[in-house]
């Protein structure tokens, strides 16, 4: 039995959408996975396969080589309710440290978020609370400050350009509205919305 032009037009239709749907630069079956890394030592072990000086991670703030300011999400006793409050809102369940500050490549804080999208959405509202309080000079929001994975956050110390890190797969959460991502670079949706992830660094 011959089928009917009805149902061949049908037919058609349908896989030209599939097709079309599949085939969308930002779609998520396009994007390519990003990298991971579920515990420290296995994000020390893949910053140091890039070919940095990343050999060994210390979850100590006051160690050796670490930023003055220390890492995000953590308290102490001293802090006021609405510093614990802002701390707790990057949903941060480890945090690390491997490299030198103060030597020529710089180091890298890694996060462990306990949720990565309440991590992305806080970054977002930092971001531009910053921008809008302080403008360009002391806002991040136009280049990103995080290098997002599956499972973990790099932060390094270095810009984000001669991180190191650029060309391994992990991609910078960008929140600028007014962002454009030249062709050849790698764009998709991130976990928070009005945001990207990108390997474009704007100059």
């Amino acid at each position: 039995m011959r089928p009917t032009p009805s149902l061949v037009t049908a037919a058609v239709s349908l896989v030209l959408l599939s097709t079309l749907s599949a085939c969308g630069p930002d779609s998520g079956d396009d994007a390519k996975a990003l990298p991971s890394a579920k515990t420290l030592k296995e994000a020390q072990e893949f910053i140091a396969k890039a070919g940095l000086p990343c050999t060994s991670m210390t979850t100590d703030e006051g160690a050796h080589g670490t930023p003055a300011e220390g890492f995000l999400g953590t308290t102490d006793d001293y802090d006021s309710p609405q510093e614990k409050r802002e701390a707790a809102a990057w949903k941060i369940g480890e945090a690390g440290f491997c490299g030198d500050t103060r030597a020529k490549a710089g180091g890298w804080i890694v996060y462990l978020p306990k949720d990565m999208k309440a991590f992305q959405q806080n970054y977002r509202k930092t971001a531009l609370a910053a921008d809008k309080e302080y403008g360009d000079k002391y806002s991040d929001l136009r280049t990103g400050r995080f290098l997002i994975g599956a499972d973990f956050v790099v932060n390094p110390t270095n810009s984000l350009r001669t991180s190191g890190l650029l060309e391994t797969g992990l991609l910078i959460e960008n929140c600028d509205p007014d962002l454009k991502v030249p062709t050849g670079y790698r764009k998709q949706d991130a976990s928070a919305a009005g945001c990207v992830l990108t390997d474009y660094v704007p100059s």
